[in-house]
C-alpha cells in the first residue's frame, strides 16, 4: 500500500530516492549470497544455517570495515533466531579451540517473550507480527531460550537483567549498538555488540550511524524490506560509503519490486540511484583515480611516492594532492567493504596500489590536510599581523 492508496491526491512527495540524491541517506550495496561450490540459491530457498554462519564469520570484517561498524541478522522466526544464536556459540567456540588467534564476534539476540498478560509486552507485539504469532506456539520453550540468552548477556556485559526486565534488556542492547561510535581505547570492544540477531525488533525505527550491515535470512518485501534496509544507510563520513546488505534468500526480485514501488517519480532510474555500482565498475574508477594521482605528481616533477609529497611547492599543489588522494581513498574504502569481490577484481584492486603505499600516503595526506587547514585559518585571522 502506497501513499496514493491511502490519501488519494498527492500534494508533495519526498521519497528515499530524493534523500539519496540529496546525500541525506546512503545508497545500498546488495550482495545476493552465492555458495562457492553448490548450485546457486533459488529465490526463497532456505540455505543451511551453518553455511550462513560460516559466511557471516568470513565476510563480517570486510562488510563492517574491520568491525568499525556493526550488523543485524534478520531471521524469519523466533525459532530461527534461537538456532542461529546457539550455532554462533558452537561454531565460534570450536574455531577458538582450533585457532588461538580467532577473534569471535560479540553476539546479542533479542526477541519479545510470551506476553502472558503483560500489557507492555502485548502492546510491543502489536508492531511485531511474526513474534506475536511465534509466541503462541510452545511459549514456554521460547521463554526458557530467551532466559538463557539473557544469562549469557549478563555474563558478557556485567549486567543483571532477567526476563521480567525485558524492556531494560532491550534498551541496553540498543545502547550498546550505538556505543560502537566509541573507539576501543575508550570502550573495549568486548563491551560492544558486533552482531545482533533479531526477528522483527530493530528493523524499523532504530537508527545508528555505526550500524552499516544487514544480513537477511527472511523473506522481506515491500515497505518492510525498505524499512529493514534503511537501518544501514545513515550518513556518517567517507569510512561508511553505503549500507551493506547480504541476502541469503536470493530475493533479488523482491528488492527490485520494492525499489520500483517506493522510488517515486523516477522508477526507471531508481536502481541506478539506490544501488552502488558493481565492483568491477568501481575498480575501473579507482584505476583512473590512481592514474590521476600519478599524473599530478609527475606534473610537479615528482615520482608518485609518499615521501615525495613533502616536496610539493605551494598550497595550491598541496590542495590538489589532497583532492587526488581523497578520491583514491574513497574508492578503495568502498571496494574494501564489498562482500562479493571476485578473484579477478580483487587482484585488479591489489595491483593498483600496494597496501603499504596506501597507508603511507594516508599518513602524509592527514598531515598535509591538517597543516593546510591551520595555515588557511591563520591567513583568515584578522588579528594575525602576518
Amino acid at each position: 500500500m502506497t501513499t496514493k492508496d491511502v490519501f488519494d491526491k498527492q500534494l508533495h512527495a519526498y521519497t528515499i530516492t530524493h534523500a539519496i540524491d540529496d546525500g541525506n541517506v546512503l545508497r545500498f550495496h546488495v550482495d545476493y549470497y552465492k555458495p562457492e561450490s553448490d548450485a546457486p540459491i533459488r529465490p526463497g530457498e532456505t540455505l543451511a544455517k551453518q553455511a550462513v554462519v560460516e559466511a557471516i564469520l568470513e565476510k563480517h570484517d570486510a562488510a563492517t570495515n574491520s568491525r568499525r561498524f556493526n550488523a543485524l541478522l534478520a531471521t524469519a522466526s523466533i525459532d530461527d533466531a534461537i538456532e542461529y544464536y546457539n550455532l554462533f556459540k558452537q561454531i565460534q567456540d570450536k574455531k577458538q579451540a582450533e585457532d588461538e588467534n580467532f577473534n569471535p564476534l560479540q553476539i546479542a539476540c533479542v526477541f519479545s517473550p510470551p506476553a502472558e498478560g503483560n500489557r507492555d509486552v502485548a502492546q510491543l507485539q502489536e508492531d511485531l507480527p511474526q513474534e506475536k504469532t511465534d509466541n503462541q506456539v510452545e511459549p514456554n520453550r521460547k521463554k526458557e531460550a530467551l532466559k538463557a540468552i539473557i544469562v549469557d548477556y549478563n555474563r558478557q556485559y556485567g549486567t543483571n537483567f532477567d526476563i521480567g526486565q525485558f524492556d531494560l534488556y532491550y534498551q541496553d542492547i540498543q545502547q550498546r549498538i550505538k556505543d560502537q561510535k566509541y573507539p576501543n581505547s575508550d570502550l573495549p570492544r568486548e563491551k560492544k555488540i558486533d552482531l545482533t540477531i533479531v526477528v522483527d525488533m530493530l528493523l524499523t525505527g532504530f537508527d545508528s550511524q555505526y550500524l552499516n550491515t544487514l544480513y537477511v535470512y527472511k523473506n522481506l518485501k515491500y515497505h518492510g524490506l525498505i524499512q529493514a534496509f534503511s537501518r544501514t544507510n545513515r550518513v556518517l563520513n567517507d569510512s561508511k560509503p553505503y549500507g551493506n546488505i547480504l541476502d541469503f534468500r536470493a530475493r533479488k526480485a523482491a528488492v527490485d519490486e520494492a525499489i520500483a514501488l517506493f522510488s517515486g517519480e523516477a522508477p526507471e532510474r531508481a536502481k541506478e540511484i539506490w544501488l552502488v555500482d558493481p565492483a568491477p565498475k568501481v575498480a575501473e574508477k579507482l584505476k583512473k583515480a590512481v592514474q590521476g594521482l600519478e599524473e599530478f605528481m609527475k606534473s610537479q616533477g615528482l615520482s608518485c611516492r609518499p615521501e615525495e609529497v613533502a616536496n610539493l611547492k605551494g598550497d595550491e599543489a598541496r590542495a590538489a594532492f589532497i583532492n587526488h588522494f581523497k578520491e583514491v581513498q574513497r574508492l578503495k574504502t568502498q571496494l574494501d567493504q564489498y562482500t562479493d569481490l571476485d578473484s579477478e577484481t580483487r587482484q585488479t584492486v591489489e595491483s593498483l596500489i600496494a597496501e603499504d603505499d596506501l597507508r603511507a600516503f594516508r599518513g602524509v595526506y592527514l598531515d598535509v590536510a591538517k597543516d593546510l587547514k591551520a595555515r588557511q585559518e591563520k591567513s583568515h585571522d584578522p588579528a594575525d599581523p602576518l
